[in-house]
């Protein structure tokens, strides 16, 4: 998903705005608080106050949460999303807005969603429908004010009216807290090139966390982070049809555990690009640590001939420090280093301590100098790859991570797992029983 298309013309439908108090209302707002035109003419409900879902809701259509305002979903409450019948005004999401110093009269912080679950009493985003079907709604989109290395800095978010931009220069910006959250059922395509992802992240700061999140069949990626320093722990990409994790525009954050596994549809583990503009602009450029990236062959899904599944494909000078990888069961290639991006070996990108294993191939022929006694072709010895089970009895040992206050740096095993199974749980499925 790349390009970002002015859609103004197709959300010009009537606005539902509802006024209710903040303490149990799914809206909020004040009776004759006037909401700036500029959030006024958004195609959908504004919560324009401080709110608090505390019980299960049904709901239609997108939800935006102004600059200043915190939307709160309580532990163990499902929203639920109306089928759309592919009409974009009911197309469900949640978006959340970024800062704005000059719509208000005093400014504004970005707007939060604050979903904060726990392990068995999880958060889920799903389809209202009896039986759901991945894209029954749009998805969740967290828009921020962070560092980006598009022209200009500003960006337009893709499937969303062009009032909805993001970046700026605070890459410690807050949207919020997600943790303990599922999003299922999710993505939907507006025009060719304008989807939304299960969760998009637009330039968000590294005030925001992101922590145990599933996003469970998704007509697009699961999760897509557009520049921004978000840093990100216990990330399951699951039955996703584009990328399981797609990473551009400058995005420099960090992010450990992560998990994807695919079915037929999926394209790249990672899809990474580095610059809008070849030799200009920061980089993407993140820090990752302990993954595992699980292809489509693992149910004996096949790509066509002309559409290829790698591993990891990364381009456009993308830079970054991979350590402590699990790469298997891709058709295609483990890592596709495309020509703009090679020449980043071995300072500004570095692929270490990675087991690839039953892929189509290793790497570009080129590649074969960069990677070597770091990278082994070996069983990774799952636990139980058939009922999802990805911990290692016996782990490889890799790298240990940084000591900053992030990373668990006693997690010196190769792939998102050691020895215990952390993607289990009330917040995790593996199928839609």
């Amino acid at each position: 998903m790349k390009s970002n298309i002015k859609l103004l013309a197709l959300f010009a439908v009537a606005l539902s705005i509802t006024f209710a108090s903040c303490k149990d209302s799914s809206t909020g707002g004040d009776e004759g608080n006037e909401i700036p035109e500029l959030y006024a003419s958004l195609p959908g409900t504004v919560i324009a106050n401080d709110t608090t879902w505390a019980a299960d809701m049904t709901l239609t259509g997108q939800y935006y949460v102004l600059p200043g305002v915190t939307l709160t979903i309580e532990p163990g409450v499902t929203v639920s999303f109306t089928y759309h019948n592919n009409n974009i005004d009911d197309v469900g999401a949640i978006i959340t807005l970024p800062a704005d110093e000059s719509n208000f009269e005093t400014p504004r912080a970005s707007g939060r969603l604050v979903a904060e679950g726990t392990a068995s009493n999880p958060i889920v985003f799903t389809s209202a429908r009896a039986e759901k079907q991945p894209g029954d709604w749009g998805g969740i989109v967290l828009a921020g004010e962070g560092i980006n290395n598009i022209e200009g800095g500003r960006g337009e978010v893709e499937g969303l009216p062009d009032a909805i931009q993001y970046g700026g220069s605070n890459n410690a910006d807050d949207s919020g807290i997600l943790k303990y959250v599922r999003i299922e059922y999710v993505g939907f395509s507006f025009v060719e090139g304008s989807e939304l992802n299960g969760l998009s992240l637009y330039s968000v700061g590294s005030g925001t966390t992101l922590e145990y999140i599933q996003v469970y069949k998704c007509t697009d990626d699961g999760f897509e982070w557009f520049g921004g320093s978000v840093n990100a722990k216990y990330l399951i990409s699951a039955f996703n049809d584009d990328d399981s994790f797609d990473m551009d525009e400058g995005w420099n954050g960090k992010g450990q555990y992560w998990l994807a596994v695919q079915t037929a549809g999926a394209d790249n583990g990672f899809e990474s690009d580095g610059r809008k503009t070849l030799g200009s602009g920061n980089a993407t450029s993140p820090t990752l640590y302990n993954v595992t990236l699980v292809g489509l062959t693992q149910d004996g899904s096949t790509k066509d001939a002309e559409d290829k599944n790698y591993g990891m494909r990364l381009r456009e000078e993308f830079e970054g420090e991979l350590e402590n990888f699990i790469i298997t069961d891709f058709e295609s290639l483990s890592f596709k280093i495309e020509d703009d991006t090679r020449a980043a070996f071995p300072t500004a990108l570095s692929i270490d301590n990675t087991i690839v294993w039953n892929n189509g191939g290793f790497a570009n022929s080129a590649d074969s100098t960069d990677f070597g006694a770091v990278t082994m072709e070996q069983d990774p010895g799952f636990t139980s790859a058939s009922t999802f089970d990805f911990s290692v009895a016996n782990p490889v040992t890799g790298a240990t991570p940084p000591s900053d206050g992030f990373f668990n740096t006693s997690a010196t095993h190769v792939g998102a797992f050691g020895s215990t199974n952390w993607a289990t749980g009330a917040w995790v499925r593996w199928n839609d029983n």
